[in-house]
């Protein structure tokens, strides 16, 4: 089986390395899970002690049996593992999982010995999944190698660095769902098989219909991306990323080896690349589940219905704080709604029905009915106590309650619009919300979470609206990257600001009138050529904080104020810095009043180069208020960053102030997207503070890093040399 994938979650044939007759060992439940559920292919029990397991024949080695292996299940000791999978390669098997421990996540020797497994099942074309793991399953195919039992079968798919999380989701899922399980694979410390190639396999998986993930840490974070956002126009992907915290990253690099990294910038490119993002981890099967059984939300209006004010006000704010809005309802909804609410109800929305539904539960579907026929409502959620008004208050509402729900599940798919159901009952799992859950309509027992459902509806519904305006990644990896940099060994090295800016330039980007002044008269005539106020800064590759050194002097108005400015700044540098090499003063403009941002690029360890714009100046590290994408993005994608940033009100014109130039800060923001997509040895760069002001921009401040080991792919010329071009004089 050449695909290796293939072979791991869809094996003709299963050989169990180490199998065992004690029922107590991994090797016996493995086939005794194999025997009972009905595998269709053949086993090969392997053990040179034994001759027969379970019935079975056993072989002396997998060398020795007699038909093809599609798939090996390795449940010996770490030591003995590396040399298993060489016997694997001989004998042509296609993936291996590899239960034991002691590998990367125990430190040093562990880390190498799992260099040495990943190595051979490489050169020997194996798809490896571990080592760390619990195993894997693909219920439909009648393949366990969990051992799990009694886990559901169904459309979810779970990819998971914890076998303790996985035991969790399969009992959530089991008891609070009518959902069950099609895949699951224990990703461990991903030693060999990574995330986006079993996305690509679960793309296409008839028996899949959502994809749930705990992660840990990804070993190729770039190549996840494109898997996913090719995965997500197709089936929805729900992401718990671990590793908040300076603790939680510490765990997760001893529980997987794996490195958490910035948990601000994975979740950010994530939902770039369309998967929803959940915060705790008891929101992964609520809102998978929503996902995978409600349509989309095309807009974020949304419609309340409660059967009490308290409810109906929580959950306004639930879902405020994720962005939603609660519309006006239409003056013909209102005279639905009153026609048969009592006078005491309120009509707007959130809709409370005010003890109406107390004497007859059924009172729900004309009011639910009236909302979904409201043209600025796209979706539904109920709140309040559904389900439980036979508990509450008479068993003779029982059985109303049950047709309010099934007929209210029946309009809102007549509708087309999503609804999901919150109810203080909910753990008493009543009839009427086995019929909901029945027909595809989410209950839940808290607001918070039903929020959270009805949001994650409104982001996909967003991603799949503007999925041809998004970014498909395509980027040199960091593996592409750091080879190349391995092999040609180097180190970073700071452009100066008039290098950094020479090189904004050559790839068309908008920096402004700038002049590298090497004397006193270079400088007069380029503030003279300004025709207004300049700064003059330092250019020095040994002075990194200009100010400090006295290197910065502002509103220089005149010719002669700039000679005089000139010899000053050179003079404080060089008496502060004796040692310093200066190559002489940079004369800019002085910014107009505007918003200060900053305009940066970084590159992730997992994820590849970023790029980043947020509240910039001197106070940049203190706000902490920056948006992240992986690069390169389009506009779309900028036009979210800016819309996610706490000053996002000031680009709008605040307090009577106009707006900036939004199609201004676009360009910049993807012609430095382009930037470093043509010029992978960028390391970092920092454009702060970036004044935006309506009629423009201005780049008041360069700084680029450069990787020395990769270097600039500027065409024709040097950035080095460009800085120092005569054209740059006195203009």
């Amino acid at each position: 089986m050449a695909d290796p994938v293939a072979a791991l979650l869809d094996p003709r044939s299963v050989a169990v390395v180490g199998a065992s007759t004690n029922p107590l060992k991994r090797g016996y439940q493995a086939i005794r899970t194999l025997l009972s559920d009905g595998f269709p292919g053949s086993i090969y029990p392997v053990n040179p002690r034994e001759t027969e397991v379970l019935g079975l024949p056993a072989y002396p080695s997998v060398t020795s049996i007699d038909g093809s292996v599609d798939l090996a299940l390795i449940v010996t000791p770490a030591s003995a593992v590396a040399g298993l999978l060489r016997e694997c390669g001989r004998k042509g098997v296609g993936a291996a999982v590899v239960i034991a421990v002691g590998f990367g996540e125990t430190g040093e020797d562990g880390a190498a010995l799992e260099a040495e497994i990943r190595g051979v099942a490489a050169g020997e074309g194996i798809g490896l999944i571990g080592p760390n793991t619990n195993g894997v399953f693909n219920l439909p195919a009648r393949l366990n190698l969990v051992g799990a039992s009694d886990v559901p079968q169904g459309r979810l798919a779970l990819l998971c660095q914890s076998g303790n999380m996985a035991l969790s989701l399969f009992t959530e899922v089991a008891h609070e769902t009518s959902l069950g399980f099609s895949t699951y694979v224990g990703i461990g410390n991903e030693a060999g098989l990574r995330y986006h190639e079993l996305l690509d396999y679960l793309r296409d998986d008839p028996d899949t219909g959502a994809v749930l993930t705990y992660a840990e840490g990804f070993r190729d974070g770039r190549a996840l991306l494109r898997s996913a956002a090719n995965l997500a126009g197709h089936k929805p992907i729900v992401c718990y990323k671990a590793g908040r915290s300076e603790a939680a990253q510490r765990s997760a690099l001893s529980h997987t080896g794996a490195v958490a990294g910035s948990h601000a910038v994975a979740e950010a490119v994530l939902r770039q690349a369309g998967i929803v993002v959940v915060e705790r981890s008891d929101e992964l099967v609520p809102v998978a589940e929503t996902l995978l059984q409600q349509p989309a939300l095309p807009s974020p209006r949304v419609g309340v219905l409660t059967d009490g004010g308290g409810h109906g006000t929580v959950a306004a704010d639930a879902l405020a704080a994720h962005g939603l809005e609660l519309p006006a309802l239409t003056a013909s909804t209102r005279e639905r709604l009153a026609e048969v609410l009592p006078d005491a109800a309120s009509t707007r929305n959130p809709v409370d029905v005010a003890g109406a539904t107390d004497r007859d539960p059924r009172v729900f579907e004309p009011c639910l009915e009236a909302l979904l026929d409201d043209p600025s409502i796209d979706g539904m959620l109920c709140v309040g106590l559904l389900g439980g008004y036979g508990i509450r208050f008479s068993d003779e509402l029982a059985e109303a309650e049950e047709q309010a729900a099934a007929r209210m599940a029946e309009m809102a798919a007549n509708a087309g619009k999503p609804l999901v159901v919150q109810s203080a009952y909910a753990p008493a799992h009543p009839p009427a919300h086995d019929l909901l859950r029945g027909s595809g309509v989410p209950v839940h027992g808290s607001i918070e979470t039903a929020a959270r459902c009805v949001a994650a509806l409104e982001e996909r519904g967003r991603f799949r609206a503007t999925a041809e305006m998004r970014s498909g990644f395509a980027h040199r990896s960091r593996g592409e990257r750091t080879d190349r940099a391995d092999r040609a060994g180097g180190e970073r090295r700071a452009l100066t600001e008039p290098e950094g800016r020479a090189l904004l330039e050559a790839h068309g980007l908008p920096v402004g009138p700038w002049t590298l002044a090497t004397d006193p008269d270079v400088a007069a005539d380029a503030v003279t050529a300004l025709g207004g106020p300049a700064a003059l800064k330092i250019v020095s590759p040994d002075v990194v904080h200009k100010s400090d050194a006295g290197g910065v002097l502002l509103d220089v108005g005149n010719a002669e104020d700039a000679a005089a400015g000139f010899e000053r700044v050179v003079g404080a540098v060089t008496a502060a810095q004796p040692d310093a090499s200066v190559d002489g003063v940079l004369v800019t403009p002085m910014a107009p009043r505007g918003v200060e941002l900053i305009v940066g690029v970084t590159t992730d360890p997992s994820f590849g180069p970023l790029l980043a714009v947020g509240a910039g100046g001197t106070a940049v590290e203190v706000l902490r208020d920056t948006a992240f994408r992986a690069v390169p993005v389009t506009p779309t994608e900028c036009d979210e960053m800016l819309a996610e940033l706490a000053v996002a009100p000031l680009l709008d014109g605040h307090r009577g102030a106009a707006p900036v130039d939004r199609a201004a800060l676009r360009a910049l923001l993807t012609g430095v997207s382009r930037l470093v997509a043509a010029e992978p040895g960028i390391a970092e760069l920092d454009l702060n503070p970036v004044i935006a002001h309506p009629d423009g921009l201005a780049v008041v401040d360069v700084r680029v890093v450069v990787d020395t080991r990769i270097g600039l792919a500027t065409p024709g010329r040097r950035v080095e040399s460009i800085a120092m071009n005569p054209e740059h004089a006195g203009r």
